[in-house]
């Protein structure tokens, strides 16, 4: 059977190239390629503008110390080290886990007002070479990404100050217990060393050393003394001798001159001597006046005797009877440098005697001091070192309480969250970009697959 030949029209050869098109299964893949970049592209542009705000932490790089010396106490020292200079982590690491923890999100959600997954989790980047954190969050309107950042770094500081405080107490517990121990040792060598006090002779080794020094002090005095008063025995000799008078009759010449009677009586005798002289001399010893004169004379003479008897003893006067004082007053001065002398060497055998029995009174004590002394500083040691110990238990646990920042060191705000001012994401451009670039993509890939036959006869032509 044969078919006749019919000639296509205009129409059926459009309709032929519709049906071919359609037909196509690469317009079909393209499209839908096409279709799902632009679904894209527009979730992405008409999705909520996000904004960011950023805040830089910084880390000192140096640490502290201070020493304080207190008077017979001892030192206190209180040194933080740097926080780099462990090697064997970086604090920077460590805040940024903080910062990505679960009770920092959730102290900083709070302060939002924001549940968790709200909130998000902040982005940190850690500077080389440089202790600095920059971190930075998101939020749908520029006060919320502020006020996240702020909260976020309150959260941070906030944490730190919980751990350190729980550091400082846990050490507190764990010194407090080792300082009860060193306070029971301390208030027993106290015990012992009030109760051996209040049993002996010596309270103190102050009280040992000045019974040692009393004792070195009489010891020179004597020597001194000694010296003393054999240079006034030497000197009274000396004295004595030249002037023929002991120092006992040197004081009773002092009394004779200084009697009214006696001085009376005195002169005159003189008066009568130098006349009986001269009646003598003139008629004679038979003359009336020189008898007259003698008599005179003997009863004056007589008188002298008797009161210087009366006065200072017998013999006395036979020894002074001629001597005026008054009218020789160096050699008064030489009596009474006599007696003086004299008076000062007995005064200091007294004061050598006294020295004496005071220096065999500190030897016996001495001897008791001596033996308590040994035992005193023996108790005394001990108390001491268990002052010490105690006290400088005491000391490192107050130093430790002002030395908070030794394992969280101290962080600072080097530049406050910032208020966005542009909108960090959606942006346009790069939204058309990604789409223009998939279109690119999409197209130059089904274009390599409609003509892989004629790109693979080319290669073959070629090989």
């Amino acid at each position: 059977m044969q078919y006749p030949i019919a000639i296509p029209t205009a129409y059926d050869r459009f309709r032929a190239s519709v049906y071919r098109f359609v037909k196509w299964p690469y317009l079909t893949l393209t499209l839908c390629g096409y279709l799902f970049i632009a679904i894209i592209v527009g979730l992405y542009l008409n999705k909520s503008p996000i904004y960011k705000s950023e805040l830089e932490l910084v880390l000192p790089g140096t640490g502290a110390s201070a020493s304080v010396a207190i008077d017979d106490v001892g030192q206190v020292v209180s040194q933080t080290s740097a926080p780099f200079s462990a090697g064997g982590f970086n604090p920077r690491v460590n805040y940024k886990e903080m910062l990505l923890s679960r009770g920092v999100l959730n102290l900083a959600s709070e302060k939002t007002d924001l549940s968790k997954a709200q909130f998000g989790q902040p982005k940190i980047k850690l500077t080389e070479q440089t202790s600095i954190l920059a971190i930075s969050i998101t939020g749908s309107s520029a006060i919320q990404a502020q006020h996240k950042a702020q909260s976020l770094y309150e959260s941070l500081q906030a944490e730190l100050d919980r751990l350190r405080a729980d550091e400082v107490t846990r050490r507190d517990m764990s010194i407090q217990g080792v300082l009860d121990e060193y306070r029971v040792r301390l208030n027993s060598a106290r015990a012992n060393v009030l109760e051996f006090q209040e049993g002996a002779f010596l309270v103190s080794q102050a009280q040992f050393d000045l019974l040692v020094n009393s004792l070195q002090s009489i010891k020179e005095k004597q020597v001194y003394l000694h010296a003393e008063a054999k240079n006034l025995r030497d000197y009274s000799f000396g004295l004595s001798k030249n002037l023929g008078v002991s120092a006992g009759l040197a004081g009773k010449a002092f009394v004779l001159q200084s009697d009214t009677e006696f001085r009376g009586l005195l002169n005159e005798l003189n008066a009568s001597t130098s006349l009986l002289s001269e009646y003598k001399s003139r008629w004679g010893s038979g003359h009336p006046k020189v008898i007259a004169e003698q008599l005179r004379f003997d009863a004056s003479k007589k008188a002298l005797l008797a009161r210087s008897n009366e006065i200072a003893g017998p013999h006395a006067a036979n020894t002074f009877s001629s001597l005026d004082l008054e009218m020789n007053p160096k050699r008064a001065q030489m009596f009474a440098d006599l007696i003086e002398a004299v008076s000062r060497a007995e005064g200091i055998e007294a004061e050598l005697a006294d020295l004496s029995r005071s220096e065999l009174l500190f030897n016996d004590q001495l001897k008791i001091y001596a033996r308590e002394s040994a035992v005193l500083d023996k108790l005394q040691r001990e108390f001491d070192l268990a002052e010490a110990i105690f006290t400088s238990a005491a000391a490192r646990l107050e130093a430790s309480k002002a030395d908070v920042f030794a394992s969280y060191p101290v962080v600072q705000l080097l530049t406050a969250p910032s208020l966005p001012t542009e909108i960090h994401s959606p942006i346009t451009a790069l939204g058309l970009a990604a789409g223009l670039v998939g279109i690119i993509f999409i197209t130059s890939g089904v274009t390599v697959l409609c003509n892989r036959r004629r790109i693979i006869k080319v290669l073959l032509k070629r090989s």
